[in-house]
């Protein structure tokens, strides 16, 4: 017997084995109608027919809604069978009985222990969490230290819809293309670049038979890049999330790992290795007896192959290296509820919420940092103002779990941001999607893309978290950050010596490079400094320097100028060119 052979083996004696757990109740129930003095002996014969009845239809529930194997869910079915038998059995007395309705007291009182316990677990599990907000492993950061973002180094990716619109439109490279639809986006790193791939999923389940129950392969495409184009990668998967019977990705998981349970209801992701193979990638967890509760500190992920349908169950620390998602969207989406919302427990929650932060979106953001990592994004508003300020933003690590909170105070949200940037293009009927906070110039940013009412994307759009009234625009995101940066310049000269970052300097150098631009009708001389390893562009007003109109490279000037992070923030003063002769 081999190893897949004998997974396969156990997963059915485990369904036999929670089968029999789930008629507990049900079998104690009929024993006590049976024993009854008052019940016939006709009556122990259709009433283990009943019985019988009831157990080959739980076995087509269990075989195609795949139920909770925790010890609560299945003493919860055990509640709802019992009732349901102790209700046909009493009828059957009526039909088959001379003497009338018999409902034994011990089969109500089985029933109420049952409920009892019912209770106390669920209980347990919905009013006492601050264990689960406990168990994400969270660090709380300033925001300083907060993702940066320049030019050329973390990547802005294209809106996920902007993305399942392209591949949409792509669909006829798919053989038979009538009989599948396209699959949830994933974003992650193949051969070192940032890249959303998606699977080809069945439709019906006649056109699973159709298709030979194995659909042609998957999307791929640059995250990053606005030409790029989606490619089709021709080869089949055999086990996938919409596959029927004995070839869906969840049941194989469940069957091969039967004491293991999914996390908040999460579906598997489809990741591909270095050789573009594809698996199904699943959060998974052990429950505690007698409770719902996820313990995120020892989350677990079982890892599908799509081709061959053979399991691996991993520990997060061991994961393959190519698996940058090994936490589902769904499971980090509740990680950042429990860690915003529970960390002083229920009753905080609901009635007094002292400390308590929403996630501004039910949904995270998937981003690619400047490490080669998959990270999770949402922001955190205050429940009790519908004001739309930020008390900060989480950024999870997809593959560890872990979570890094960047406490902020007086900015916008996310839904702010995005409400400035669609009043700019109410006449063009666009919208903002994919909102990301980055640190730029020592400024939380706001990244927005601006698609159209066909999800196409038109540009980005950057907005100062704190000051909505500096923002710019770009067809890329390079060219929006050089925009966003000269506006910072241009109008956060008054507020930069107010930041608690920033110490006004007096500097020495000679020129390296310097242009004459203009901007709002102002002219304006940009210039670097030989020797400067920070590469520092510095700007002066030539309305109000004159030598700066003549200044060229190789010029001695000295200047002052608000210094923020190793970066200018604001206009230089006290300009002076020693080469200019008066």
């Amino acid at each position: 017997m081999n190893c897949g052979t004998a997974f396969i083996y156990i997963g059915r004696i485990y369904m036999l084995y929670i089968l029999l757990l789930s008629f507990i109740a049900p079998i104690l129930v009929y024993l006590t109608f049976i024993f009854h003095s008052r019940v016939t002996k006709t009556f122990a014969k259709y009433g283990l027919g009943i019985l019988v009845a009831e157990a080959i239809v739980y076995c087509v529930v269990i075989y195609f809604e795949l139920p909770s194997r925790n010890a609560l869910s299945i003493l919860t079915v055990n509640l709802m069978l019992g009732i349901v038998t102790t209700l046909i059995m009493s009828a059957l007395t009526l039909v088959i009985n001379d003497q009338g309705l018999v409902v034994p007291r011990l089969a109500a009182a089985i029933l109420l222990i049952i409920l009892i316990v019912f209770v106390a677990g669920e209980w347990h599990s919905n009013f006492f969490i601050k264990p689960v907000a406990k168990s994400v492993q969270s660090t709380i950061k300033k925001s300083s230290q907060a993702p940066t973002f320049k030019k050329g180094v973390t990547p802005v990716a294209l809106a996920p819809s902007t993305i399942k619109n392209r591949m949409n439109k792509n669909m006829s490279k798919v053989p038979n293309s009538q009989y599948y639809h396209l699959g949830e986006i994933q974003a992650q790193y193949y051969h070192g670049k940032p890249v959303y791939i998606a699977p080809v999923e069945f439709d019906t389940i006649f056109k699973y038979y159709s298709a030979g129950q194995a659909t042609p392969g998957y999307f791929i495409i640059d995250a990053t890049s606005l030409s790029a184009e989606p490619k089709f990668v021709k080869t089949k998967l055999n086990y996938t999330n919409t596959s029927y019977f004995n070839r869906n990705a969840q049941r194989i998981m469940y069957r091969h790992f039967p004491s293991w349970l999914v996390a908040d209801n999460s579906q598997p992701q489809l990741e591909i290795d270095e050789n573009g193979t594809p698996y199904y990638v699943q959060t998974m967890y052990k429950p505690i007896p007698l409770s719902h509760r996820v313990n995120y500190s020892k989350l677990h992920v079982v890892v599908l192959n799509a081709k061959t349908g053979k399991a691996k169950l991993y520990q997060l620390k061991h994961l393959p290296k190519w698996i940058d998602e090994g936490i589902t969207t769904e499971v980090a989406d509740s990680m950042n509820q429990a860690f915003g919302e529970y960390q002083d427990g229920w009753f905080n929650f609901t009635f007094f919420k002292k400390g308590v932060q929403q996630p501004t979106k039910k949904n995270v953001i998937s981003t690619f940092n400047n490490k080669g990592e998959v990270e999770y994004f949402t922001d955190f508003t205050n429940p009790k103002t519908e004001a739309d300020s930020a008390l900060g933003y989480s950024m999870i690590n997809a593959r560890t779990g872990k979570l890094s909170y960047y406490k902020t105070s007086g900015i916008m949200d996310s839904d702010g941001a995005a409400d400035n940037a669609n009043n700019n293009y109410k006449a063009q009927q666009w919208t903002a999607a994919m909102p990301v906070i980055y640190n730029i110039s020592g400024h939380p940013t706001w990244v927005l893309s601006i698609l159209d009412n066909t999800h196409a994307f038109r540009n980005y759009y950057y907005i100062n978290a704190a000051d909505q009234s500096i923002h710019a625009t770009g067809d890329t995101a390079n060219e929006a950050l050089e925009n966003y940066n000269q506006a910072l310049i241009d109008g956060n000269e008054s507020s930069a010596a107010n930041t608690t970052n920033s110490t006004k300097k007096t500097l020495t150098g000679t020129v390296d490079r310097a242009q004459i631009t203009t901007s709002d009708n102002k002219s304006l001389l940009l210039f670097t400094l030989k020797d400067d390893s920070h590469q520092t562009i510095y700007t002066v007003q030539s309305d109000d320097y004159k030598s700066s109109a003549l200044t060229q490279s190789g010029d001695k000037v000295s200047f002052k100028v608000q210094i923020e992070n190793n970066k200018a923030v604001g206009y230089v003063s006290n300009f002076k060119n020693t080469n200019f002769t008066k």
